[in-house]
């Protein structure tokens, strides 16, 4: 019961666009990292602020890629250890006063506890939520679930859930290198030593329901017919121009930042780590398009 109120407050929130890891509207690119102290059991029931006049927030400006280096994170590990002892409501309570500045200026933060160790990233997965926004954000703030990086919304605003300085469980081998894929580009470290994908990578998180089964059905959102009928599919849930347009802007930050090259052995999908489809033919990375409407790559290749 408690977690179906917790996701329908989430629905409510995100979908005025008001509700931002701790602030009820989106963070200034310049505020100060606010690590909120974790409350007791008993303060936690009542010492939540008062919300302010709900307002549809602007979509956020996509900035400029910069050349800067990252800049460290707070060290949120033991911060999670207590928000991760307490019960499910304090618990959603203290996750929702969390916030730091985010690594990419044009993210709002949605904070998430399901950190993965450190991470030295030399690559950028990209995937599909397969659902909504409010589904994949309420999945990766439940304790000992998935998560990722980043999630991007149909309108091209973009959320970080965990700084980029820890990994995130958008991919994963499960301690078994045969459960990725042969060709995995980040399954070994720069030794050939099997290492977790998560634990070399920023993961972002695409909202969209990739495959469609039944295109007559599926009325909400624009479709994208693949001529190859990639993974045996013919239609997809297409991505929204904003959707791309922040993608492409926030890939190139954070190669840009990372020192990662911007080219398909090092930007690519989920689809090359592990046995899944995303983020699917309609995310037309380095190639042209091949169907209907057609494209042009985001990254053209020489």
């Amino acid at each position: 019961m408690i977690l179906r109120i917790r996701y329908l407050v989430l629905a409510a929130l995100l979908a005025l666009g008001i509700y931002a890891g701790g602030q009820l509207l989106p963070l200034a690119s310049g505020d100060p990292v606010s690590l909120t102290a974790v409350p007791t059991p008993s303060q936690a029931l009542t010492t939540q602020t008062a919300a302010p006049t709900p307002t549809r927030a602007a979509a956020t400006p996509q900035p400029t890629p910069t050349a800067l280096q990252p800049t460290p994170a707070p060290d949120l590990a033991p911060t999670c250890a207590r928000i991760d002892a307490l019960d499910e409501a304090e618990r959603t309570l203290a996750l929702s006063q969390l916030t730091w500045a985010p690594d990419y200026a044009g993210a709002v933060v949605l904070p998430s506890c399901n950190l993965a160790g450190e991470n030295t990233p030399r690559a950028v997965v990209l995937h599909y939520t397969r659902g909504s926004l409010v589904g994949a954000v309420s999945r990766f703030q439940s304790p000992n679930e998935a998560s990722a990086h980043y999630v991007v919304d149909r309108d091209g605003r973009v959320y970080q859930m965990i700084p980029e300085r820890y990994g995130a469980y958008h991919a994963s081998c499960r301690g078994e290198r045969g459960y990725c894929q042969a060709a995995c580009p980040i399954c070994e470290d720069e030794l050939g030593h099997y290492s977790e994908p998560y634990s070399q990578s920023i993961g972002i998180e695409i909202v969209n329901w990739g495959p469609v089964g039944d295109p007559a059905a599926f009325t909400e959102y624009p479709l994208y017919e693949d001529y190859n009928q990639a993974y045996g599919y013919r239609y997809w849930e297409d991505y929204s121009p904003e959707q791309v347009a922040a993608v492409k802007t926030l890939v190139e930050d954070i190669c840009a930042r990372w020192n990662i090259p911007l080219d398909p052995a090092h930007v690519f999908g989920h689809a090359r780590v592990n046995k899944k489809a995303d983020p699917g033919p309609a995310l037309n990375l380095f190639w042209d398009r091949y169907g209907e409407p057609p494209r042009e790559a985001i990254w053209p290749q020489p």
